[in-house]
């Protein structure tokens, strides 16, 4: 890398760790890519919205929140026995679909091999880009499952989407993100931790961080679904290690990795559980790994002494 590339990287980097503005940074094509994303999924969830109707909506609200998920927090659970008992991180294991063909049932089964493979935790899509049948793909996925729990991953942003992923099964969900929420992201976390889900909020910069914290966030997100997807080498780890630092103590985290090292970089600076990524799995499977040999290297790099 070109010095002057390098001093670029590290000034992007300061200022998203210190939690700059878009005045202050760089701009980055994710940007407009998730502003086209968050309009649509935004007309998708009006419409499910009118097409319930006002009274429905909030009789299913009200009626996860006298009805939790029980065991409730089954991800926080899991990453407190796994941290203290083995000493290492949850390892959630992203299943997707190969084609938009896949059903729901050959989904679950790609599920059970990645469960037998080591997964200590599966993450399914919710996506109308992903798949043509999200929730029924995650309800598949749940039954596959039986005791591991399953996350469900969209854009969230509105609690019906918590009541649905609920609902078919899921023991949590990935998609509240503080860039998209604003001054909602505390309250919909809160509504996913009264229905017994973990919703952990992505997070970019350390403004984020502190500012959730404080108003009583303790499960956060890192390079999950936005924000550190800059096409520099090293940026999202090195964006992740800052972020991880500026954790309040007992907070949990999860951070999504597309690669070995960011891998043996997240749990290094210190991350509870990470998320094998489709992209990561895709790769290792273009290299000729079997997802059991990927998820062998992932629990090598990241419980090693070094």
């Amino acid at each position: 890398m070109s010095s002057s590339s390098s001093s670029s990287r590290h000034r992007y980097i300061a200022a998203r760790a210190a939690g700059g503005d878009d005045d202050d940074v760089p701009s980055t094509s994710y940007q407009n890519s998730l502003e086209v994303t968050i309009k649509r999924k935004s007309k998708q969830v009006e419409a499910t919205l009118q097409e319930l109707g006002m009274e429905a909506l909030e009789e299913r609200l009200s009626s996860a929140t006298q009805n939790p998920a029980s065991p409730a927090y089954r991800l926080s659970r899991l990453v407190a026995e796994t941290t203290q008992m083995q000493g290492r991180a949850v390892i959630v294991v992203e299943v997707t679909r190969p084609t938009p063909a896949t059903t729901p049932q050959q989904l679950a089964k790609i599920a059970q091999t990645a469960i037998q493979c080591g997964a200590d935790a599966l993450c399914v899509r919710l996506d109308t880009e992903d798949t043509p049948q999200g929730l029924q793909d995650l309800f598949a996925v749940v039954q596959a499952a039986k005791r591991v729990p399953v996350l469900a991953r969209d854009w969230i942003i509105h609690p019906l989407q918590l009541v649905e992923a609920k609902e078919a099964g899921a023991a949590g969900v990935l998609g509240v993100i503080g860039q998209v929420n604003g001054r909602g992201t505390a309250v919909m976390s809160s509504f996913g931790s009264a229905i017994g889900l973990d919703a952990p909020v992505e997070v970019v910069n350390a403004r984020e961080v502190e500012g959730l914290s404080r108003v009583g966030v303790t499960f956060f997100g890192i390079n999950l679904s936005v924000g550190l997807s800059v096409a520099v080498p090293g940026f999202a780890s090195d964006m992740a290690h800052g972020l991880l630092g500026e954790l309040p103590f007992g907070a949990i985290s999860i951070v999504g990795v597309k690669d070995l090292e960011q891998a043996r970089k997240a749990r290094m600076s210190g991350a509870d559980a990470l998320l094998v990524k489709k992209e990561m799995i895709e790769a290792a499977a273009a290299e000729g790994k079997d997802l059991r040999t990927l998820l062998d290297q992932v629990l090598y790099v990241t419980c090693g002494d070094d």
